[in-house]
């Protein structure tokens, strides 16, 4: 991960308002930071804390804010520095200590020697861990079965292997029904790992996804939009391509809705699969959409897979006309089974769950196979020991 791509997370537990206004200036122009202003935030990279009348229980109050683990770094700032404030605040774990009246390049390079080290983390991690692989889903238009091609995609791969990790993310912000196909409950998405993105690590991984019955782990999208909270531009691609780390396989959910962050996920993808289905309108689409996809830069035709979806052989658009429209081969297909899709879905499980032996189960289980036997050695990565638990 690049320096300029890690970014943290302060908080300012401040009230004397000069020192604030100093620190959050500090903050607004030094290049990846971020001001947390929610106080109710699970976690937070560096929390400034001014020392105020009370240092005793203030001193308490720190250590048991480390012990929660709920702050990454500590800094102290107080108008006095004498020994008596010193020593307890270097004792109850405090990495820095400012004084009054704020000394901005003392606070700069605090700051600095933070974000170094999360870089170096990041760059360790970078280093040593196998890759896992990503592989997107789009829709050529809606309500052709896109969510339902990413669940039983990921729980299919899952099935080859119960060794592997596999994660599915839903990109379909306010329509994301992923949690819902698979009947999981969560209050974390992915709009709450991107703004605590320099705390992923396996075990926040862990606390934050749900996990499916078949060992799939799910991401959720946000379930509103909080203009509050909205990420960065690019934020959401640094999540799922940091997630490669603890993933053996990566399933994503892109909706039929293009943004930044999905182009940036389709140049790290090995596949592209553009759902659709064997209509007209559709087949227009998907000449167009594919388009769109080779025009992101690195992705080319072999990466783009297009899948016929609820496939019947008497289809008013057949399968040679199709390939001609597009002007290339569609891959792969789903057979139609609406009754045995809606079960599924109605019951919160997957097609294989509900019939292992129909035509559409073990169309899916040969799409897995083309992807869980394509030769990725790894030991299960950092996050292989979920699957003991």
């Amino acid at each position: 991960m690049d320096a300029q791509n890690t970014t943290l997370s302060v908080q300012l537990a401040v009230k004397t308002i000069e020192v604030r206004k100093s620190l959050s200036r500090i903050i607004q122009k030094f290049d990846g930071l971020t001001l947390e202003e929610n106080t109710d935030s699970p976690w937070v990279d560096i929390l400034v804390l001014e020392i105020g009348s009370n240092p005793s229980a203030e001193f308490e109050t720190i250590k048991a804010l480390l012990q929660e683990n709920v702050v990454g770094n500590l800094f102290l700032t107080s108008p006095k520095t004498t020994a008596d404030i010193l020593l307890p605040a270097l004792r109850a774990g405090a990495r820095e200590f400012f004084t009054q009246p704020i000394d901005v390049e003392e606070v700069k390079a605090a700051f600095q020697k933070v974000k170094d080290q999360a870089h170096n983390q990041n760059t360790v991690a970078d280093q040593t861990v196998n890759k896992g692989k990503i592989y997107s889903v789009l829709g050529a238009k809606g309500g052709v079965g896109t969510t339902t091609f990413a669940v039983n995609f990921a729980t299919s791969i899952q099935a080859r292997d119960k060794n592997k990790s596999v994660a599915l993310i839903d990109m379909n912000r306010l329509v994301g029904e992923v949690p819902l196909f698979l009947d999981l409950e969560t209050d974390t998405n992915w709009e709450d790992i991107g703004r605590n993105i320099s705390r992923l690590d396996a075990a926040y991984l862990q606390s934050a996804m749900v996990r499916h019955s078949s060992g799939v782990y799910v991401l959720p999208a946000p379930g509103k939009v909080d203009t509050e909270k909205l990420l960065p531009a690019g934020s959401l691609f640094q999540v799922v391509k940091s997630m490669r780390n603890f993933f053996d396989y990566i399933v994503v959910d892109g909706g039929m809705y293009f943004d930044e962050n999905l182009f940036k996920i389709f140049t790290e993808s090995e596949q592209i699969y553009l759902v659709s289905i064997l209509s007209l309108p559709c087949i227009i689409n998907v000449r167009k959409l594919q388009q769109s996809v080779f025009a992101a830069n690195g992705v080319t035709n072999g990466r783009l897979r297009i899948i016929a979806n609820r496939f019947e052989k008497k289809a008013q658009v057949s399968l040679a006309e199709a390939n001609k429209i597009i002007g290339t081969d569609i891959s792969a297909t789903i057979p139609n089974n609406y009754a045995l899709s809606m079960t599924a879905i109605n019951n919160g499980k997957s097609i294989a769950d509900v019939s292992r032996n129909s035509n559409i189960a073990r169309a899916y289980s040969q799409l897995a196979e083309s992807v869980a036997d394509s030769g990725l050695e790894r030991a299960g990565g950092i996050f292989s020991w979920f699957s003991k638990n």
